[in-house]
């Protein structure tokens, strides 16, 4: 069977299926472990940034609090009396000096004797001690005053944390915990996941590309989606993440790596109405095709028309090369060709055969192993071919 090498335009693509998810989610869960003893929400509903999502029991966390600040208020008076102790140690000081230096000049002038200047002298050093023992008692009862007060600034943050609030508006699109239940909290291993918050004015379509396609896709492709729950409906796209990471586990014999596709919300306002303000729901699933590269008139064969030949004849992969088999007069000649993008059915042949070459397409075994250079052969038709 025969085909014409003639002028098409082809697109390339990657298909891949998917789930669709909104482009921006935030999954939360508590530092703290506890019981959950109020949920403020369900699923479904609509949250404003700050609003409170469920708070756990707060007992024990509020009698710490108590126990802090009684702490916190016990260094307090202590550095207040320390503080009054320096005061008096500090006046002491200041009258036991003076009587010393008085002291001084009298046994200078004979007046009194070395024993009453050494009694004198004795005493000042000894309120000079008290003194700087008086201050060293201030410093330590200020550093216990700010420990204790930062041990009642975490009792109170940890008591903040027993309430969850929604850090950004949207839709409570998934709910994992029940009044009543144990959840364990982030603070020392990975928590449990208890509400997932969406936004769902913009929507992504996330799917899993093979390594030999995935070098194929850039950000800024232009996809065509078809969601399963919408058959027939187009949706346009564009590719805004490629990921550099393979999703690849130890079992899996396939590396593929995640590629998110943005949905461009004009494709897609005709499913909106009144009745479905959200058309999407996370993980419907989803079908992508990503235009990789377009070309316009170039010079196209059948797909099937190009196959591996080892010029040498001993069928040694490493030297194989690309060729396809032109019928002329009877006969078909094996021309090397070099090959461009591709789509289903046809290829881009770069050299090696012209425009208007009756192109051998068919059957692909003769293709591949039983035509040689220069065989006479006899065309026929596709009916004839294939008993039509």
């Amino acid at each position: 069977m025969l085909e014409e090498a003639g002028l098409k335009s082809l697109t390339e693509s990657v298909t891949a299926n998917g789930k669709i998810y909104p482009f921006k989610e935030v999954k939360l869960s508590l530092e703290l472990p506890g019981e959950v003893t109020r949920i403020a929400i369900s699923e479904g509903d609509s949250v404003s940034k700050g609003d409170l999502l469920l708070e756990i029991e707060a007992d024990n966390y509020i009698s710490s609090v108590s126990q802090s600040n009684a702490a916190y208020k016990q260094a307090l008076a202590n550095l207040a009396s320390a503080k009054a102790r320096k005061s008096q140690a500090d006046a002491q000081f200041k009258i036991i000096e003076s009587d010393y230096n008085r002291r001084k000049e009298l046994f200078q002038k004979q007046i009194i004797s070395t024993v009453e200047l050494e009694a004198s002298e004795s005493q000042y050093f000894a309120a000079f001690g008290e003194k700087e023992a008086a201050f060293q008692a201030v410093e330590a009862s200020n550093y216990q005053a700010q420990s204790a007060n930062a041990g009642l600034q975490q009792t109170r943050d940890n008591l903040s944390r027993t309430k969850l609030f929604a850090p950004m508006s949207g839709i409570i699109s998934k709910l994992n915990v029940e009044q009543g239940e144990k959840v364990v909290g982030t603070a020392q291993m990975a928590g449990t996941e208890l509400v997932t918050i969406s936004d769902f004015a913009e929507m992504e379509l996330r799917i899993e590309v093979g390594e030999n396609e995935v070098l194929q896709v850039t950000e800024g492709d232009t996809a065509l989606i078809e969601v399963d729950a919408y058959l027939g409906e187009e949706i346009l796209g564009i590719v805004s993440q490629v990921a550099y990471s393979s999703n690849a586990l130890l079992d899996q014999q396939v590396t593929k790596f995640e590629v998110e596709i943005k949905l461009v919300k004009a494709s897609y306002e005709k499913l909106i109405s009144d009745e479905r303000k959200l058309p999407f729901r996370p993980g419907m699933s989803a079908t992508a095709e990503i235009i990789t590269n377009k070309k316009e008139n170039i010079l196209c064969g059948p797909i099937q028309s190009v196959t591996l030949r080892d010029p040498n004849e001993e069928d040694d992969f490493d030297e194989k090369i690309q060729v396809v088999f032109v019928f002329k007069d009877g006969k078909v000649l094996q021309k090397e060709v070099k090959t461009g993008i591709q789509d289903d059915t046809n290829i881009e042949i770069l050299s090696g055969v012209n425009e208007g070459d009756q192109l051998v397409s068919a059957p692909f075994k003769a293709i591949s192993k039983e035509l040689e250079n220069e065989m006479e052969v006899v065309a026929i038709s596709e009916e004839e071919l294939y008993g039509e």
